[in-house]
């Protein structure tokens, strides 16, 4: 995920330049957890310009995020209301995969980067999930890769550690720019299993309520600001970063895409 090469200046040597710094957003827009879940969109289309690849670290909002294969379900309006009646808000996901839920417990993160023709999706899935089990690491947690039997959108790339799945990794790929994304359960497991039953049985989705848990369940007393702070840290060890703002044009393409990921 390195950045892209800065221009050098006229009869500058002909050497390589630093790799610019990772543009790390911590916006919250929880307050519309549509839009919060648009921004990804918004950083996904902008990417391909960026001088740098953008990673956002978000808080976010009672939300289930659905993919592409729960929306052709029969089900799938049931399961809609099913997360709205728990207090969770349906919206549909940037990248691939299977209903999963975030609330306040939980931390959404994602990297937007220009195509780069020597990257590979399992590069590119290698890189996050390495992040986050780097920044686990960091909290007291040792955690393994790989799909664990009827866990919530299932996947190869899911992170796990004593039978419970606390990370899952999705994508996005564009002919000139990726989105990786992925979600986080700190704390409060049973309030994600909860709304995680409801919305599955309604899908027709198997789903084994002992594999939905937080990292706080393994490490008590641990809190969504540690582990936030783990990921920056961990996100930092690898590359410079810099803190940036949400700016208008990124907030704009954000409103602008909203309806993308709303669910009637």
């Amino acid at each position: 995920m390195a950045a892209p090469e800065a221009s050098r200046e006229a009869g500058a040597p002909a050497r390589d330049a630093p790799p610019a710094p990772t543009r790390l957003l911590t916006a919250s827009l929880a307050h519309d957890p549509v839009l919060d879940v648009a921004l990804g969109s918004a950083l996904l289309e902008t990417a391909a310009l960026a001088a740098a690849p953008a990673f956002r670290l978000g808080r976010p909002a009672p939300t289930v995020s659905f993919g592409r294969l729960d929306r052709i379900l029969p089900g799938f309006a049931a399961a809609a209301q099913a997360a709205r009646d728990h207090g969770f808000a349906p919206t549909l996901r940037v990248g691939g995969g299977r209903a999963a839920a975030i609330h306040e417990g939980a931390i959404s993160f994602g990297i937007a980067a220009p195509a780069d023709p020597e990257s590979t999706t399992s590069a590119r899935f290698e890189w996050l999930a390495e992040l986050v089990r780097g920044a686990l690491a960091r909290v007291g947690v040792v955690v393994e890769r790989g799909q664990l039997p009827d866990e919530y959108c299932p996947g190869d790339w899911s992170l796990h550690a004593g039978g419970i799945k606390l990370s899952g990794l999705s994508q996005r790929v564009r002919r000139d720019a990726t989105w990786t994304e992925g979600l986080l359960i700190v704390s409060d497991g049973a309030r994600a299993r909860a709304v995680l039953e409801a919305v599955h049985a309604e899908l027709g989705l198997p789903l084994d309520p002992a594999t939905v848990g937080a990292v706080e369940d393994l490490v008590p007393g641990v809190n969504v600001e540690a582990v936030a702070q783990a990921l920056r840290n961990e996100l930092a060890s690898r590359g410079p970063v810099a803190d940036v703002a949400l700016d208008a044009p990124t907030l704009a393409a954000a409103q602008r895409l909203r309806e993308r990921h709303a669910v009637d």
